[in-house]
């Protein structure tokens, strides 16, 4: 039941990130820099330190590919390196002492690898001729910021559904 319930979480930041948020981005506003509304990642990204590696891979990898579908120019780009960054965050919450602070700096790390290994797979292919300091410091790095102050209320989210259907399994992050 609470995949279910996980998944219609994460179809609403989906639906939200593709919707609503274009509109409060800088860019529709004229400014040069970008903000790219990743709340899916930050969803699979915090799931994952829950739930472990697999959750998060199995969820990154369904959620990458239906975002691959629907807006990206090459299929499976996005699939792959959100899957990635699933199984990372996985392994990253076995290794440090689990709080907040952790799941959000996990976040913010994790955020900018995925935006790097996107720019890169598209850069491999031709797919964008945008050097990579003006992709770093125009659409990455002001990208991760927002993201992972838009993650605290993801992880905050993630942690209720989790708790209320385990309520006695999910002391790992309090």
């Amino acid at each position: 039941m609470v995949v279910w319930i996980l998944t219609g979480f994460l179809s609403f930041l989906f639906l939200l990130e593709g919707t609503v948020l274009q509109y409060v981005a800088p860019q529709a506003w004229g400014s040069p820099l970008v903000w790219i509304p990743q709340l899916v990642t930050s969803g699979v990204i915090i799931l994952s330190l829950y739930r472990g590696r697999k959750s998060g891979m199995i969820f990154g990898f369904c959620f990458g590919l239906i975002h691959d579908v629907i807006y990206a120019q090459a299929l499976g780009v996005y699939a792959f390196s959100t899957a990635a960054i699933g199984y990372v965050a996985g392994l990253i919450s076995r290794q440090f002492f689990s709080g907040p602070l952790v799941a959000l700096m996990t976040t913010g790390v994790c955020q900018a690898v995925h935006l790097l290994m996107s720019y890169g797979w598209f850069r491999l292919f031709n797919m964008t001729e945008m050097p990579w300091k003006m992709a770093l410091f125009y659409h990455i790095i002001p990208s991760v910021l927002i993201n992972m102050v838009v993650a605290y209320p993801i992880y905050r989210g993630v942690r209720w559904i989790l708790k209320r259907s385990h309520p006695h399994s999910v002391q790992l992050f309090d």
